[in-house]
């Protein structure tokens, strides 16, 4: 496997050395091939310390998306790895990004990791404190979190589960900042949508950039608009919107606009709704394995709509259905 890894980052690997790779994982008379590679793999690295893979494996993801237009053939890989990470369950087989901006000064050097669509990632802050990264979402912070505060920039979605500490725990999003000693909460800030904070356990203080500011308890979501900033409060089950940690996509009568800019995401597709009186119908479901043709094709159960696939630019037409 390391040898094929190098090959690739070489641009020395064929089409026919990337399929057989590929049918490590997918195909079923291959599994006895494919423990005795994985055996071998975990024994080396036993010995040592164990390489990090991380741009590897988020070189492979990018370029894979890259041509997927160019060569129909790794339009199936993308399903293939999707399926593979989930079996696995390991972290970095979705990889990340991690880009070092050095300052003069060491301590002050700035750490960012970033996420492509259709993957996620889990890690630890130097703090102690554990982070969830969604998909097409980015994470920056100071590499000591030194200071009075520890401070972390999000633009995407994350959980964060925060060490205890006196030093404040502070979350900067681009319309809030979330401020907390020692808690659990999920922060989704996407470019161009409303920020929303759904505390799980502690509390926490949210300030947007105008001023306002709320307190949550647990059970608590706050929705920050785009337009004025304005925060209201709701109670959740805040389980439905930390699922996604777990590797779930669960929706309880969400409206279809909601679901289908987090299907985007999950599945890095685009997904076109030609009338728009369907964005508000609500929708629930549990979505975990799923294929998005399976989710679509559920979707067709429980929806009056309909669909068609694009192969061409990977994208999806979702219409009205007249029965």
């Amino acid at each position: 496997m390391k040898t094929f890894f190098k090959k690739y980052l070489d641009n020395n690997c064929s089409e026919g050395e990337f399929r057989s790779f590929i049918d490590l994982f997918v195909r079923p008379e291959k599994q006895r091939e494919l423990d005795a590679n994985m055996k071998e793999d975990w024994t080396a690295e036993k010995k040592g310390d164990v390489p990090d893979l991380s741009g590897t494996l988020y070189r492979i993801h990018y370029e894979i998306n890259k041509q997927e237009k160019k060569h129909p053939f790794t339009r199936k890989i993308v399903s293939y790895m999707t399926r593979v990470a989930a079996v696995l369950l390991i972290p970095v087989a979705i990889a990340y990004v991690i880009q070092l901006r050095k300052d003069d000064n060491a301590s002050s050097a700035v750490q960012t990791i970033s996420t492509p669509l259709a993957s996620k990632t889990s890690f630890l802050l130097p703090d102690g404190s554990s982070v969830w990264l969604n998909a097409g979402s980015a994470i920056s912070f100071s590499n000591g979190l030194s200071g009075g505060e520890r401070v972390v920039t999000l633009k995407g979605e994350a959980y964060f589960d925060v060490k205890k500490d006196s030093r404040p725990f502070v979350v900067k999003t681009s319309l809030c900042s979330v401020n907390v000693l020692g808690t659990a909460f999920n922060v989704m800030a996407y470019d161009h949508e409303a920020v929303a904070v759904t505390l799980e356990r502690g509390r926490i203080s949210l300030e947007t950039k105008s001023n306002h500011h709320e307190t949550l308890v647990p059970g608590q979501q706050a929705l920050v608009d785009t337009v004025n900033q304005l925060v209201s409060l709701r109670q959740v089950d805040t389980s439905l919107f930390s699922s996604w940690i777990r590797n779930q996509l669960i929706f309880k009568n969400e409206p279809l606009g909601n679901v289908v800019r987090r299907l985007e995401r999950w599945y890095n597709i685009n997904i076109v709704v030609t009338d728009k009186s369907l964005l508000k119908i609500p929708m629930t479901a549990s979505i975990e394995f799923e294929s998005i043709r399976e989710v679509m094709e559920l979707m067709k159960l429980t929806l009056p709509v309909n669909y068609e696939y694009k192969k061409n630019n990977r994208q999806l037409i979702v219409y009205k259905r007249n029965d």
